[in-house]
């Protein structure tokens, strides 16, 4: 397929490439090569022209292109967004453009497998591959607070992997004026305001921060990797100095980490039934290869997931005393504290009260010896006091660096689109710490944040520490909730750790403009060792929704008995004809959930939810409420036929398949069924059927009549 010379002439050639209008690194000089890549001639095959624009290469290897049908359909997304075509209502040719519809009708081609729920398996051997090619546009936070620290000094790497553009954001977190002057050994651009200039290898710069969340942005060039500079306040005449360092040259171990993708081996059909071809099925999920399940921890009770965390940072855990004291500067003995290399925590919230300040301490900890730290949270959640108590560690220690997630949606976008910034989150639990002893690495996953709710049963008196949050007993949309959460986690203590932050890596290193990450692994011909578990990570706005298709055919898969622990309860409706199919053939299906979700956020709007699923399935479902008093069922956990158990991030309603990205463990083994089924039996022993006598306000009934109000939560 060919594609005119000049491609794109409604958008620029920098929709094609990646490079967004209104926040382009490319236009400006600052020597990056990807930015100024060979123009196209209309003699160049079409999927050549992608791979180079997209990769900066010819897109030649099996994993390339995967990667870039799901690129391609992504860039068909934003060219149907800009123009309403296709899902958006409008003929796509009746846009007279002619270089318009060369390029749409190369990209459809090129996107063509996505169409297919499953991947073909390729050719080449299995193991791990390494991928190089430059696709995103990286973007990161300095943060800067002159009262932090003043006289400490500082070392902050960027990354440039796998990046066609990358800026620095330079962010003031405190109020303290500061002045940054120094110098690079590579070209670099510079943007405060609206003014943007170019300093060339060697020469000065310097530029002043005046007040809090004022920022300036650098865009260093390919050749730059490294810069000198100092922090001049009033608190520290004489200067701080602070190292900006390109990471991949700074650290060829972390990177490779960071490249790292996985060839799965996968059986042939033969022998196999459907719960294993769907387990062992390779898809546009983010998934890993199936590894062995060994033996996780299990950590059901809420001290149990607290300590967790505690002891894979600190080497012990808490006593309960330490616990019920509740105060968060209690003394921590590091003592038998691990030395680790890297620590990843992805969470939706990181709350500034007594579960967040000692996981904040033991964090500060490892950051003070150099141990490079990335925290994930959701920006729409985070109150005052988070950001100061987060923004205060990464200022404090530039080794450890935020990402506060925040999904935007495209300029013109629709109505639920727009209504999506105001609540679409980033939902991946994860905490790994990868240790110089492997065998003291950890990672812990499943439902739990860091929020006191999930530790202590009522707010603890936290009045002393004006730094943290006093949590009020509140109902409704109030960023002040407290509840009283129930949940399990899983920790593992084995190679899973770093194949499961190499695979965090990959939402780590997104796209900044879209979101967009790459997959994880690809398919290749094989009947290797199976493994029984497999993890996944699911952004569904841009796998194609592949978690739903997944859920569907575990569901399809189901031979006699499906049993779920899960608090919300408003299925799409895919995965609503899954259960009503199952239910058909004969399938017995059994939920522990919580109705009255009072005291979530957005608790009665939630319960209704509930209540419409309750008398939809009242009768052919066996639907239990876990009755614990003002105790919030927050557990996910999915178990098929006595073989297959899920545990994950992932609520049963339209935001996890349709609007957060979520993560969780697949697990194919009857013997950790075994192992599962008394936690299930105490989530059971600890519920009550539920009536399905259900009443609902016909207020309520009337907006979940709006197909796009329920399918946004």
């Amino acid at each position: 397929m060919n594609i005119s010379t000049a491609i794109l002439a409604l958008f620029g050639l920098a929709a094609l490439a990646g490079c967004g209008a209104g926040r382009n690194a490319c236009e400006l000089p600052a020597g990056q090569e990807a930015c100024a890549r060979p123009s196209l001639s209309a003699g160049t095959p079409g999927s050549r022209i992608a791979a180079e624009q997209f990769f900066g290469n010819d897109g030649g290897s099996d994993y390339e292109r995967l990667f870039l049908a799901l690129l391609a359909r992504n860039q068909l997304g934003a060219m149907d967004r800009a123009n309403g075509t296709g899902p958006f209502g409008r003929n796509r040719l009746d846009v007279q453009n002619r270089d318009f519809q060369a390029t749409y009708s190369t990209l459809q081609h090129l996107a063509g497998p996505v169409a297919n729920a499953h991947l073909p398996p390729a050719g080449g051997g299995s193991g791990d591959g390494y991928f190089e090619g430059r696709w995103r546009v990286s973007r990161q936070t300095l943060y800067i607070d002159a009262a932090a620290r003043p006289s400490a000094p500082r070392i902050f790497d960027f990354s440039g992997l796998q990046a066609h553009s990358t800026e620095i954001v330079v962010r003031q977190a405190g109020n303290q004026p500061a002045d940054i002057e120094g110098s690079c050994d590579g070209a670099l651009a510079l943007r405060a305001g609206a003014a943007t200039r170019t300093i060339a290898a060697g020469a000065a710069f310097g530029f002043h921060l005046s007040g809090e969340d004022d920022t300036v942005s650098l865009f260093p060039g390919d050749g730059l990797n490294r810069c000198t500079a100092r922090i001049r306040s009033s608190l520290a005449p004489a200067s701080t100095p602070l190292t900006i360092r390109r990471e991949e040259t700074a650290d060829p171990a972390l990177a490779s980490l960071d490249s790292r993708y996985q060839r799965c081996p996968v059986p042939g059909d033969a022998g196999l039934d459907a719960l294993e071809r769907a387990f062992y099925a390779s898809r546009w999920l983010s998934q890993t290869c199936a590894m062995p399940i060994g033996e996780p921890r299990l950590l059901r009770k809420s001290r149990d997931g607290f300590n967790a965390k505690v002891e894979a940072l600190m080497g012990a855990p808490l006593s309960d005393a330490a616990i019920d004291r509740g105060d968060p500067e209690l003394p921590l003995d590091f003592s038998k504290a691990p030395r680790l290399k890297l620590i990843y925590l992805s969470s939706l919230e990181f709350k500034a009260d007594f579960s967040g300040r000692v996981i904040e301490r033991l964090i500060r900890h490892h950051a003070a010896l150099g141990t490079k730290v990335r925290i994930m949270v959701t920006d729409v959640l985070e109150r005052d006091k988070d950001d100061a108590m987060l923004h205060r560690l990464a200022a404090e220690f530039p080794n450890v660096e935020l990402q506060e997630y925040r999904w935007r949606a495209d300029h013109g976008a629709p109505i639920d689109e727009q209504i999506s910034q105001l609540h679409k989150v980033h939902h991946v639990k994860m905490l790994a710490t990868l240790a110089q002893d492997p065998a003291r690495s950890r990672v812990i996953i499943g439902g739990r944040n860091i929020h006191d709710g999930f530790l202590f049963h009522q707010p603890i008196d936290l009045t002393r520490y004006p730094d943290l949050e006093q949590y009020g007993k509140t109902d409704g949309f109030s960023l002040n909730y407290y509840s009283n959460w129930s949940d399990f986690d899983i920790e593992f203590a084995d190679r899973a750790v770093e194949t499961l932050a190499a695979q965090l890596s990959t939402i780590w290193l997104r796209d900044a403009d879209t979101n967009l990450a790459r997959p994880f692994s690809i398919p290749v011909r094989g009947d290797g060792p199976r493994g029984n578990a497999r993890h996944f990570i699911s952004v569904p706005y841009e796998d194609d929704h592949a978690l739903e298709a997944y859920f569907v055919e575990l569901v399809d898969a189901a031979r006699h008995h499906i049993q779920i622990v899960n608090p919300y309860l408003n299925p799409t409706p895919s995965l609503a004809k899954a259960f009503d199919r199952a239910l058909a053939r004969g399938v017995r299906i059994d939920i522990v959930g919580r109705i009255d979700l009072k005291g979530d956020i957005g608790g009665k709007f939630l319960t209704a939810l509930n209540k419409l699923f309750v008398e939809k399935y009242g009768d052919r479902i066996n639907i239990r409420e876990f009755k614990a008093p003002d105790v919030v069922l927050h557990s996910k956990i999915m178990m098929i036929d006595e073989r297959l158990v899920a545990i994950s991030s992932v609520n049963l309603n339209n935001r996890s398949f349709f609007h957060d990205s979520e993560n969780g463990m697949m697990v194919l083994d009857p013997a950790f069924y075994a192992r599962m089924k008394p936690v299930y039996d105490d989530y059971l022993a600890h519920s009550n059927p539920v009536a399905t006598n259900v009443t609902i306000p016909w207020a309520y009934r009337l907006l979940f009549d709006e197909a796009w109000v329920s399918q946004a939560f």
